[in-house]
């Protein structure tokens, strides 16, 4: 057994905050953010083990955090809207994908035949709304037509504003929805 060499402090620094970040998130289990930190500093020596120690204990703090919390929270909110959403025929995707390139060319996958229209965040969404700086929602609609996507952006607001959440959008089938201000307290999976 080889013993791994000990992280610089730069690189412990760093490596914790990164885990702090995906934490946040919620929506990654620990061994998920474990290889994710190895992806992310892999240059820099960290190895899966230090990774792993690094990441149960801010897992542990953050579930400590989560008691104090109120019993609905904004991100609760959401996920009641994106529901009503699914139930009308509108795909939802929470954290979906990298970035809205591939958000976009990936949600069709996630379609049937009943689908109208779809809503999705990414991953660097989710990281913005972590860190305070509200929600940004992609949507459209399937046929691709300018109406049928401001319909779809309508029916959002709309399930947003039901579920107790401010959205803000222009009206524009071109334009995102914003969801601001959002207090981003999402419980870590079971």
């Amino acid at each position: 057994m080889t013993q791994e060499s000990p992280l610089a402090p730069d690189v412990l620094h760093d490596a914790r905050e990164r885990a702090r970040e995906l934490i946040r998130g919620g929506f990654q289990e620990p061994d998920e953010i474990a290889e994710a930190l190895v992806d992310y500093l892999d240059e820099q020596g960290l190895t899966e083990g230090q990774a792993e120690r690094i990441v149960a204990p801010l897992w542990e703090e953050r579930l400590t955090e989560q008691v104090g919390w109120p019993e609905i929270t904004d991100v609760d909110r959401l996920v009641e809207a994106f529901d009503q959403l699914e139930s009308d025929g509108v795909v939802t995707a929470m954290d979906f994908t990298c970035c809205n390139s591939c958000g976009y060319a990936e949600i069709g996958g996630e379609a049937d035949d009943e689908s109208r229209g779809f809503v999705f965040f990414h991953e660097q969404d989710t990281e913005r709304a972590a860190a305070g700086g509200g929600l940004t929602l992609r949507f459209g609609g399937f046929r691709h037509s300018e109406e049928e996507t401001a319909e779809i952006g309508r029916e959002i607001v709309a399930a947003l504003a039901e579920a107790g959440l401010n959205a803000k959008w222009s009206g524009s089938p071109d334009e995102v929805i914003t969801v601001a201000p959002l207090t981003w307290l999402h419980r870590l999976p079971e």
